[in-house]
């Protein structure tokens, strides 16, 4: 899917929160020139089947007062700011891709004490690499592409060209191109001891006292993205890179230079297809990753990989739903044009809120949304 595409989908989705009965003609609002993003050759894929974060158009795109199904009506919106100055880089100066990986199509309802959690912080360079023998050979990028992430137990943020995007991880984390998916807890219950770290994975992809050679080309690769990608605490990743290392079928290579000329340890395998390999580099003296390389993907050099406090103009970036009970509509609206939110209403009786008060929001208080997101409130017409 294009951008055009993913933008259009998008833009259905945000459509059909508002008024799920009103038809849009995506090719007039999407504009044929519009830049692509760059594709991402590898990256730090933390999260597959997660809705991440991005921009709000949609309900921007409706005249204010007009009646959707229902009975309901619009107020406007200021349309999201066109980006000044230079476009965002990385905290290393590497370009970041225009739009987010991931557009958001939902509000992310963030745990209590968000803003104050520990994240991933994670900071990566990429280059494209070549196909492997008998499939398509991947377009270069024309320069190394950035990537900067911050992944938090329930909410995230990914850094663009345009600024930091609102991502959402859900609950669990999947790690990349594995069925088996871990919540944060169970991430940190992981064993720290390299020979009861083996067992507790396999036991998700095979038989610990008879592994398969699938179980064991698994077992390599969680260990490998468990030692570079994952948000493992220091004592984890030091555990699953020791077991990779020590599996049958990784070779290990010591005092190799990666693509920054830092020096490490390599550790090669084979993965998926015949001619498919991965090699992990890593600096055992200060327990850091520092690149992955491989033939179908291309390679990630890893710059940063911690774990970290939000900062604080990341989470900032962010729409936090007020509480907008019992105010009147005339307060709400002057809520919902500070905060760049694109309110419709609709009327329900109550017995116990008086008429023209707010009943209740969607989203609710707390949700965090991006510029321009839609938000129904709910008026009392009294009893």
């Amino acid at each position: 899917m294009n951008d055009e595409e993913q933008f259009a989908e998008n833009l259905r989705a945000q459509v059909a929160r508002v008024a799920p009965r009103i038809d849009v003609d995506v090719a007039r609002v999407v504009p044929a020139a519009r830049r692509h993003r760059a594709v991402r050759a590898g990256g730090v894929g933390l999260a597959l089947a997660l809705t991440l974060g991005g921009g709000a158009w949609a309900a921007t795109t409706l005249e204010p007062g007009t009646v959707l199904p229902g009975g309901s009506t619009t107020m406007p919106v200021e349309p999201s700011p066109s980006p000044t100055g230079p476009p965002r880089t990385s905290s290393e100066g590497d370009p970041l891709p225009e739009l987010p990986t991931y557009p958001a199509l939902e509000p992310v309802v963030p745990p209590h004490g968000w803003r104050e959690a520990t994240y991933f912080h994670v900071v990566t360079r990429g280059a494209p690499g070549q196909a492997g023998a008998g499939s398509e050979a991947e377009a270069p990028l024309g320069s190394e592409l950035g990537s900067e992430s911050w992944y938090g137990d329930g909410v995230s943020f990914e850094l663009t060209a345009q600024g930091p995007a609102l991502m959402h991880l859900g609950d669990h984390i999947n790690i990349e191109g594995h069925a088996r998916s871990y919540s944060w807890a169970a991430m940190a219950a992981l064993p720290t001891e390299p020979d009861a770290l083996h067992d507790a994975l396999l036991a998700h992809y095979d038989d610990v006292d008879a592994p398969s050679s699938h179980g064991m080309e698994q077992l390599r690769d969680v260990a490998a993205r468990l030692a570079t990608q994952a948000p493992a605490a220091p004592e984890l990743r030091a555990a699953a890179w020791e077991l990779l290392t020590d599996l049958d079928g990784v070779e290990v290579e010591q005092g190799v230079r990666d693509s920054e000329d830092r020096r490490g340890t390599a550790a090669t395998y084979q993965y998926g297809d015949d001619d498919r390999m991965r090699t992990v580099i890593y600096d055992e003296t200060r327990n850091l990753p520092l690149e992955t390389r491989d033939t179908k993907h291309g390679t990630d050099i890893y710059l940063t990989t911690e774990l970290t406090r939000l900062p604080d103009a990341v989470a900032d970036s962010a729409i936090e739903i007020p509480d907008l009970t019992a105010m009147t509509r005339e307060d709400v609206e002057v809520v919902c044009l500070q905060k760049h939110l694109a309110c419709s209403f609709e009327e329900q009786r109550s017995d116990t809120v008086p008429d023209g008060t707010v009943l209740s929001s969607d989203p609710a208080q707390g949700a965090l949304v991006t510029w321009g997101a839609p938000v129904t409130i709910v008026l009392s017409t009294g009893p």
